[in-house]
């Protein structure tokens, strides 16, 4: 055995996870109401991967597909980076497909598309019946936690379904996957009071990135910011094998970090210190700190979002003043109006206020008050710090500085 096999060897064992296996991206054909025998059910199970881990399966394992269903008809279809493969067809009632059939890197973007066509089995009496069930197993035939999808139906003999409104279908589904990157530590989330409107209030919290096998923070993502406070002024710093980098101030509701900025080897230590500081509006329009991890896309990954836990204090003890009545006369005076308004009468030309409106608030655009040179200067540092920054990094690559 080479070098080369043993260091695959370790690597596969060290940075492939257990819990590798597999979510429920959609399904079609769900049973809209009660079965009755001889009636032909069809159903489609989008099975995903997701790539926060390093394979989609272990190649030891196994799913195991079971219905209830009469003369069912499978279909096992391998979505590998967009191109489709029938990987398994089958006319028995359980079916299994070897884990060495699906195991690929994850970065191949891999789908498993179960289809299955079958009939409602005749029933002596109303009861509950499986129209499909699918089942991760490991190498010792155990079920892998949380990796089982199974969807059952109450089915009654031929012309005797009831009327009125079916119950749901009986469905056991994998949890939603939580692709994040980054912990929140709540030791260091602070204030975790609720605020007063009009409060100056600065809010903290602490990130680190150690969830993902392979790397800190995925390279093409964006960690993203937005405070309802206002004025809001953001402070952060990274933090890598102890050297501390502070990042550029930013200002207004929104903020946010490009993912080669945080992307390091998974053995690398990486953490992320946020402030924001600003006044507690009094209707706020938003969470007062929210952090949120977006894909390539800009949608935000599933389980990758931050809400801090200050909040706007309620006043319902405040009291209303009661506006006093304003007094009539029992008897009101006349109004004399005049034949003819005198010609001498002058013209009264409404002035226009001294004052002028207050500008609009910012609401996350560029430049809030226009393109500007304090605006472009501003610009031109973050590019340079940006430009900065790459440089540094490819002298660490290469073996010169301190990768900073």
């Amino acid at each position: 055995m080479d070098n080369r096999t043993i260091v695959c060897l370790i690597f596969f064992l060290t940075v492939v996870p257990a819990c590798s296996g597999f979510v429920i991206e959609e399904v079609h054909g769900l049973p809209q109401g009660y079965l009755e025998s001889g009636a032909v059910q069809e159903i489609d199970v989008f099975l995903w991967f997701p790539d926060f881990d390093a394979i989609t399966v272990p190649s030891d394992d196994s799913l195991t597909l079971n219905t209830d269903l009469k003369n069912p008809k499978w279909t096992v279809i391998l979505k590998r980076s967009g191109v489709e493969t029938v990987i398994r067809t089958s006319s028995r009632t359980r079916e299994t497909v070897p884990g060495w059939d699906i195991s690929y890197p994850t970065s191949n973007d891999v789908r498993l598309i179960v289809q299955l066509r079958g009939a409602v089995p005749d029933m002596g009496s109303p009861d509950h019946i499986s129209i499909l069930s699918i089942r991760q197993l490991d190498r010792t035939y155990q079920l892998r936690p949380e990796r089982e999808y199974s969807v059952s139906q109450i089915a009654y003999p031929a012309g005797e379904v009831p009327s009125g409104t079916p119950p749901d279908p009986v469905i056991i589904s994998p949890p939603p996957p939580d692709l994040s990157a980054f912990t929140v530590s709540p030791r260091y989330t602070t204030p975790s009071r609720d605020l007063g409107p009009g409060e100056t209030v600065t809010l903290r919290t602490y990130l680190t990135f150690n969830r993902h096998p392979q790397t800190t923070f995925p390279l093409t993502d964006t960690l993203r910011f937005r405070s309802a406070l206002k004025d809001a002024k953001w402070d952060t710093s990274i933090v890598r094998n102890g050297n501390v980098m502070e990042r550029l101030p930013g200002r207004g509701y929104y903020y946010s970090i490009p993912g080669f900025e945080l992307s390091y080897p998974s053995w690398e230590s990486l953490s992320l210190h946020v402030a924001v500081s600003g006044t507690v509006p009094e209707k706020p329009i938003g969470p007062l700190l929210e952090i949120t991890q977006c894909g390539p896309d800009g949608k935000t990954r599933a389980g990758a979002i931050f809400t801090h836990p200050a909040g706007l204090a309620l006043s319902d003890d405040i009291e209303e003043t009661p506006v006093p009545a304003t007094p009539y006369p029992e008897t009101p005076a006349p109004t004399e109006t005049p034949d003819r308004i005198p010609d001498d009468t002058p013209s009264i030309t409404p002035k226009r206020p001294d004052t002028p409106l207050p500008p609009p608030e910012p609401k996350g655009e560029l430049f809030p008050d226009g393109f500007t040179i304090d605006g472009l200067a501003n610009l031109l540092d973050e590019l340079i710090w940006h430009g900065s920054l790459f440089l540094r990094r490819i002298l660490s690559i290469s073996g010169i500085g301190n990768g900073w």
